[in-house]
């Protein structure tokens, strides 16, 4: 397998098209579409004042001076359609009471907010103060200071992603390649096991496919990215997970197909709708539900679900099942190319038998 892996090494190494294309490109596509993609940096949330008390005065001004949350007044019969078409991820509903210095202040949210407990401790903070009779600039609310992110790496992700699993084609081609110019039959022939043959291709492949996405891992950390997780390195272990699932794809299907044009149906027809029902254009949270069950079933939505975990928890080991998951499929897929493509190569020595 070391010969191999040499072997492949310097074909890539003299092929500086192909180091391009597997490393370079990937990264520059990423920085691109991290940029192009539309974002927010900031939360929509509506408030509807039903009186016109002091106190519920301080709680809008307050709000409005929170750093992240983007605040928009509005009439009270208007919070359920912001809510519903997506407007806005929560309401603030303040009511009159009897009691002047306590209005009712109710949240509103048709699912959960990551902003909902500030915004509640702002509006209990801010009543507080009213109650206090501390009215003036010392009633603002404050939260601790953090550092400030730039770009969330959430809205490319689903993006990121499908482009990943795609990176294997060279490799799928470079397979058949191989089996078509008579290639790896003089690689056996010199006492290469299969299993061997493949898998250090799929090494170096892969070695070069993970250069790649800690360049864009880096380029992050550099250019502040927001990838949402209190440790950042999950996000690259996704990456890497993806890489190998890359590999163990196109390794799988190299093995079925003859020609490297096919390949390009394996993106086209066979990841790219298993992407959309995993939520490559449309958010997974708003597609139909049965649309989501079929996704649930793709190793892209697991995928995207570990990074999620690890966003929400803050923890790593959060997001190890999905990882475990990806990894069982990935080998599964690459036990059955490999096997397969022995099976290929058996049959058309026979075939050479023959004919001699």
């Amino acid at each position: 397998m070391i010969s191999v892996m040499k072997n492949t090494y310097t074909l890539f190494r003299r092929n500086k098209e192909l180091i391009y294309l597997i490393t370079i490109q990937p990264v520059m596509i990423f920085l691109l579409m991290s940029f192009l993609l539309p974002y927010k940096s900031t939360h929509d949330i509506v408030v509807a004042k039903e009186c016109d008390s002091e106190a519920a005065a301080m709680v809008l001004e307050n709000l409005q001076a929170l750093e992240g949350i983007s605040v928009r007044e509005i009439d009270a019969e208007k919070i359920t359609e912001k809510l519903i078409g997506g407007n806005a991820e929560l309401a603030v509903l303040i009511s009159d009471s009897e009691n002047i210095e306590r209005p009712l202040v109710e949240l509103i949210s048709i699912e959960d907010s990551e902003v909902e407990d500030a915004v509640e401790l702002c509006v209990n903070e801010s009543l507080r103060a009213y109650r206090s009779g501390d009215t003036g600039a010392g009633a603002e609310v404050s939260v601790n200071a953090a550092l400030k992110k730039w770009i969330s790496i959430s809205n490319s992700l689903a993006f990121m992603i499908f482009k990943t699993l795609t990176a294997g084609n060279l490799l799928g081609a470079l397979i058949i390649e191989e089996r078509r110019n008579r290639m790896k039959d003089r690689i056996m022939l010199s006492g290469v096991k299969k299993s061997s043959y493949l898998l250090g291709m799929a090494l170096v492949y892969l070695a070069f496919m993970m250069i790649g996405s800690v360049s864009y891992y880096l380029v992050g950390l550099v250019l502040n990215f927001d990838f949402g997780m209190r440790n950042s390195l999950g996000f690259l272990l996704m990456l890497f997970i993806s890489n190998v699932l890359s590999v163990s794809i196109y390794v799988f299907f190299a093995a079925f197909l003859k020609k490297e044009d096919a390949l390009g149906f394996v993106g086209t027809f066979i990841l790219m709708p298993m992407s959309l029902f995993s939520g490559v254009l449309f958010p997974f949270r708003y597609m139909p539900q049965a649309m989501q069950r079929i996704g649930s079933c793709f190793p892209q939505r697991w995928i995207a679900y570990g990074i999620e975990k690890m966003q929400q928890s803050g923890a790593i080991s959060s997001g190890l099942k999905e990882a475990l998951m990806v990894l069982v499929v990935s080998v599964v897929l690459f036990v059955i190319g490999m096997c397969y493509e022995g099976k290929t190569n058996k049959s058309k020595r026979r075939a050479s038998v023959g004919l001699s």
